[in-house]
């Protein structure tokens, strides 16, 4: 009686472990599921994110810019932004070793994804600017690829569309003064993308 229990357990032992390596088998390869996701994943398409944020989540944006991005840390020790019917900017500009404190009133308009923002009234310290002085430095300044000045207009263009979208692109859609939010639309590039 022993033999056929023992005969039994060893089949249902041999039929488990066989049951076992026909599902490990059959379990995919990890390359051949990552190529798989990669291509579910819409052929490397970017995702694309649209929200509205307030001065505080630009702020920490700005915060970030000046301390993380070289080409905006040649121009700018620090900036901030007060959302009203125009923009409150505090930004200290660095002119050689020096840093001059500035607030500048400025008219923002939104334009295929791009800023402007239109210099209305400036100070540097507690002494008012004129605006053709502040041009005049605002040319000189070492400004990344994406910000150009308008001396004319009084305008400093933030072109976004411009601005390298790695590892990800910023759009300005909107600013409304009724709510003072900002509508951008971000565009985050996948690590694949980045690779090629």
């Amino acid at each position: 009686m022993w033999k056929k229990a023992f005969v039994a357990l060893l089949s249902l032992n041999l039929l488990i472990l066989v049951g076992f390596t026909l599902w490990w088998g059959s379990l995919p390869k990890a390359a051949g599921v990552q190529a798989k996701v990669n291509q579910l994943a819409g052929q490397d398409k970017p995702a694309t994110v649209q929200l509205a944020v307030g001065e505080d989540a630009i702020n920490s944006y700005l915060e970030y810019a000046v301390s993380e991005q070289k080409d905006v840390q040649r121009v700018l020790a620090y900036a901030r932004v007060h959302f009203d019917t125009n923009w409150e900017v505090q930004v200290g500009i660095k002119l050689a070793d020096r840093v001059v404190p500035c607030d500048i009133i400025m008219a923002p308009k939104t334009s295929g994804g791009n800023l402007t923002l239109q210099v209305l009234q400036a100070n540097m310290g507690e002494l008012p600017v004129p605006t053709s002085a502040l041009f005049f430095i605002f040319k000189h300044l070492p400004w990344p690829s994406w910000i150009t000045v308008d001396s004319e207009q009084h305008a400093l263009n933030l072109l976004f569309t411009n601005r390298p979208q790695q590892p990800y692109g910023i759009q300005i859609i909107d600013y409304s003064t009724a709510t003072k939010l900002v509508t951008l639309r971000i565009t985050i590039v996948p690590k694949s993308l980045l690779s090629h």
